[in-house]
Formats: structure tokens, sequence, C-alpha cells
């Protein structure tokens, strides 16, 4: 599963995991990650997950909305790009650090189920070997 870990002025990250097909970031209050922050513009960003023309493989692509500020990824202005393990998000004062821990491996994902806690998930069975 793939998690973007919003980065603090404390050093603990935020875990925001990567559960919809579409999650746009953006000012707005509709917007899946809202950010108050007056450097993001109502519509900012958007991270689509697809799978690669074989169907092999997972793809993270985050995509520029032409916001005013722009969307960055380790320093450099995007306006389309495929994240990997480790790259660092920029909008506007915000750092997202993501992270794709089975590394786009379809076989690997697993579905996940929601307890009562908030934000905490698990998965039932685990992988299945070969």
């Amino acid at each position: 599963m793939a998690v973007l870990i919003q980065q603090t002025n404390t050093g603990a990250g935020i875990k925001l995991p990567i559960e919809k097909q579409l999650t746009e970031f953006g000012r707005d209050e509709s917007c899946d990650v809202s950010l108050d922050d007056d450097l993001v513009s109502l519509r900012h960003a958007a991270l689509e997950v697809m799978l690669t023309p074989d169907g092999s493989q997972i793809e993270y692509i985050l995509q520029d909305q032409a916001s005013t500020n722009h969307t960055y990824v380790n320093d450099e202005a995007i306006s389309l790009h495929r994240l990997k393990d480790g790259d660092v998000i920029r909008i506007g004062k915000n750092h997202f650090r993501f992270e794709d821990e089975e590394k786009g491996d379809l076989a690997a994902t697993a579905k996940l189920h929601k307890t009562w806690i908030p934000g905490v998930f698990y998965t039932k069975g685990g992988k299945k070997k070969k």
C-alpha cells in the first residue's frame, strides 16, 4: 500500500493512506486533502492511481491542476509526474513524502479493512504464497 507522510515542524509525520483512485489536494474544503495555506490553490493537484498498460503494476501519477504556485516533486516544478518511493511533494508550504511499500507490485497489494480506531486499518490473511 502507498502512503503520503505529511512532514510537520515537530518531526512527527501524519500518514495519509492512498485509498482512492483519485485524491485531490487544495485549499477548498471539498478536496480530499484540504490544506489551510494561502499559497495553495482551491484545486491545486490531483493524485491518480492507475494500472500500467499491461496491468501488472500500479502507478501513482501526480498532476498539477494549473495552480498559481505550482506543484513540486523533489524541488522541481511538475505538470505531470509518476511518483516513485521516496519522492518529496511540495504543495504550498506543505511537504509530503511518498512511500510505496509494495513498489507498485499488484500481487502484493492487500485489501484494507477499517477498524473503529480512526486511521487504523488491517488486512485479512496477508500475502498469498506461490
